[in-house]
């Protein structure tokens, strides 16, 4: 399993681990039950990198600011029992084996560049 450092931050947490992907991130967002990935932009050449995914009908990010990955609320009026649930679950990260990693990336490179 990989081993990752994270810290809270206002409205969500980063995370810290050498080489650590933000693809794998949202993979494994996305084992929590109710999730669904709705958009996704990425660059190549630069580490930017957008993710908008729906959990019980509140927005999240999961992105790549600057080299760290941030998973956080969209809507500051997100619940707090809904927020808290996928935080908890992406600072428990487990490792995304590499064929779902592929398919995983494979699918979120069809979605619209920008959420709905």
């Amino acid at each position: 399993m990989k081993k990752i450092e994270w810290y809270p931050k206002l409205h969500g947490i980063v995370v810290r681990s050498n080489f650590f992907s933000a693809t794998a991130m949202l993979a494994h967002i996305e084992r929590l039950e109710g999730v669904t990935v709705v958009a996704k932009k990425s660059c190549w050449l630069t580490d930017d990198y957008e993710a908008y995914f729906d959990y019980r009908g509140c927005r999240f990010i999961v992105e790549t600011p600057f080299v760290e990955v941030e998973v956080c609320e969209v809507d500051r009026q997100t619940p707090k029992a809904i927020s808290g649930e996928v935080l908890e679950h992406a600072a428990n990260y487990r490792w995304v084996n590499p064929i779902l990693f592929f398919w995983s990336t494979l699918r979120y490179f069809m979605l619209p560049l920008n959420p709905p």
